[in-house]
């Protein structure tokens, strides 16, 4: 019994750590935001590194990501580095795109 409540304890204390600070608290990781004909991808430096996430989720919908912009989005003050693609039509006879 006292190692389920030791392990409760625990479990408690690490449920409090605060984490890393940024814009989704505690998660440095992209996060992938979709509406079905755009998406956007935050905590990310560049398009490069957010085009995988971008064709990911268009492709899903049986089309391919373009990038609309990059955007600062802020929360709280603290910011992060986001791209927004538009999931459109693949033109026919058009390369596909591949991540760099």
């Amino acid at each position: 019994m006292w190692a389920v409540t030791l392990g409760l304890a625990f479990l408690c204390i690490a449920a409090c750590s605060q984490g890393q600070e940024n814009l989704y608290r505690s998660s440095n990781q992209p996060k992938t935001i979709g509406s079905g004909a755009s998406v956007t991808v935050t905590n990310v430096a560049t398009e490069a590194e957010a085009l995988p996430f971008a064709l990911q989720y268009c492709k899903a919908r049986g089309k391919v990501a373009r990038l609309n912009r990059m955007v600062v989005l802020s929360y709280h003050h603290l910011s992060s580095n986001s791209a927004v693609f538009d999931c459109v039509t693949e033109p026919v006879g058009s390369p596909p795109v591949r991540p760099s």
